[in-house]
Order: structure tokens, then C-alpha cells, then sequence
């Protein structure tokens, strides 16, 4: 059995941008012994019972951790912001392959995200709902005049992003200009 301290500070870098940008433990804890996953599922429980870390509610959302649910509940009654309320939503719903509490509090969550990038981030844990009304909302984004949102809305639902990169691209003169003139 490998050392679990050692495991933890793997599957839970420092949370900072160099550290967990691009970052994914999928792999480690695909790699982890029964008897290593439920050491590392009982001391992931404790971190997140001390500290809101949606890395430590993703990891314990793959090993598909049901004791942490209500440690996962409490961090989503917790939360005042409507972003994270969907994120501790959708991992409490994907750990029950299904909650229809879980599904309205997020969609009722995502009605008061107005700021952009915080839309364009729960896109994709929107769309893990699998939710024909949630979809629907974020269909509404799909045609969006800017390009991040529409783009970020479509993959999230899987639709072809070809359109609105040709949109995009137009707009800014790639296409139609010489690759010298695209600076100018």
C-alpha cells in the first residue's frame, strides 16, 4: 500500500492556478487499491469537512464516494455562492445517478449567475444533469453574440462548434485578410 499522505498531496495540489490548471487526478485515483481507497475516501471526507475544495468533491464524485454525501449536502447548504451550489449539486447527483432536489436546486441556482465567466464555467456541470429543462437553458446560450459563452454553451451539450468559430473568425478578419495583414 502506498503512503497515504503522500497519495492525498497527489490527488490535492495547492489550490492556485500553476498547480491546478489543467490538472486532473482521474488516473491516480483509478490507480488506488480498495484497500488505498478507502483510507484516501475517509481522509478526503475529513479535508472536506474542514475546507470548501470542489477538487476534493470532484475526486470523491469519481470514486463515486456515497459516504461523502453528507459531507458534500452540508458544503452545498453552506455555500452563498449560486456557482458552487451547482457544482456540489452536480457531484451529489452524479454520486445518485440522479436526484431530482438536485436538479431544481441547480437550475434555480443557475437563473441568478448573470456574471459571464462564471456561466461559461458550470456549463459543462450543468450538462452532467442530463436534464431535458437545464438543457434547454443552456440551449439559450448556443447562438450567443459572444464567442466564449456560445462556444463553452455548445460543447457542454455536445453541438458542433464549426458555426460559430467560422463567426468568430470572420469577425476578427482571419479569412479575409492575408496572414501579414491580420496584425495590421
Amino acid at each position: 500500500m502506498r503512503n497515504i499522505e503522500h497519495l492525498l498531496k497527489e490527488l490535492i495540489p495547492p489550490s492556485d492556478y500553476q498547480h491546478r490548471n489543467g490538472f486532473s487526478n482521474e488516473h491516480i485515483v483509478l490507480s488506488l487499491s480498495e484497500n488505498e481507497k478507502t483510507e484516501v475516501e475517509r481522509n478526503l471526507i475529513e479535508m472536506l469537512e474542514k475546507k470548501e475544495d470542489d477538487l476534493i468533491g470532484e475526486t470523491l464524485t469519481i470514486m463515486k464516494s456515497t459516504d461523502s454525501l453528507p459531507t458534500l449536502r452540508k458544503r452545498l447548504d453552506l455555500s452563498q455562492s449560486p456557482t458552487m451550489k451547482i457544482i456540489w449539486a452536480s457531484y451529489i447527483n452524479e454520486i445518485k445517478s440522479g436526484d431530482g432536489e438536485m436538479k431544481k436546486i441547480a437550475l434555480n441556482e443557475f437563473y441568478k449567475v448573470s456574471e459571464k465567466y462564471s456561466q461559461i464555467g458550470i456549463f459543462h456541470h450543468l450538462a452532467k444533469f442530463c436534464d431535458s429543462r437545464i438543457n434547454d437553458e443552456i440551449r439559450n446560450y448556443i447562438n450567443d453574440k459572444d464567442y466564449l459563452t456560445a462556444y463553452n454553451a455548445r460543447t457542454s451539450l455536445g453541438i458542433d462548434t464549426t458555426e460559430i468559430i467560422n463567426r468568430e473568425q470572420i469577425k476578427n478578419g482571419i479569412g479575409t485578410k492575408k496572414w501579414w495583414e491580420i496584425w495590421k
